[in-house]
């Protein structure tokens, strides 16, 4: 006689009925979030950055908390693209592409195109418009798709 408990022919445990193993919903809505959320972190950090030029200009005067928000918005929305890597890494290998890598390396290839959309960007302020400029001129938005892509990559290791 065997030491160890045997389960009854076909019996699983409760609950195993509603699991999938696909992780085609999973990726499908990571990325779908990862596509959202980025641009948003990239908009709110680097239209705060923008804003730290008053600072020099007004000097005490000038308001220090919106800007410091507005950074702080974006880069924990950043930080929730890559966490999401532990979700789905396909996503955040996406959006990382698509928002970072991708517009940076154009940038460095063809910078008087990438002026060029940016300023064709539909419903942008001007203010808005300058602060993408010097996101990409300054070459954020290569590091954003860098580090995103590194996280994705992290995560599908560490799954191994």
């Amino acid at each position: 006689m065997s030491s160890q408990y045997q389960p009854p022919a076909g019996w699983s445990p409760p609950g195993t009925q509603f699991q999938t193993r696909s992780g085609f919903g999973r990726t499908l809505a990571g990325t779908l979030i990862s596509l959202v959320i980025t641009p948003i972190g990239i908009g709110l950090a680097a239209h705060g950055a923008l804003d730290t030029r008053q600072w020099v200009i007004l000097g005490g005067s000038a308001d220090r908390w919106g800007s410091n928000f507005q950074i702080i918005g974006g880069a924990v929305l950043l930080f929730l693209v890559a966490a999401l890597a532990a979700f789905s890494p396909v996503g955040t290998a996406i959006a990382g592409l698509v928002w970072g890598l991708i517009p940076g390396i154009l940038h460095i290839l063809f910078p008087e195109d990438t002026y060029r959309q940016i300023e064709n960007l539909p419903e942008l302020s001007d203010d808005f418009r300058l602060a993408l400029h010097n996101w990409v001129l300054n070459g954020f938005a290569l590091l954003t798709g860098v580090f995103l892509l590194g996280a994705a990559v992290a995560a599908t290791l560490r799954r191994r």
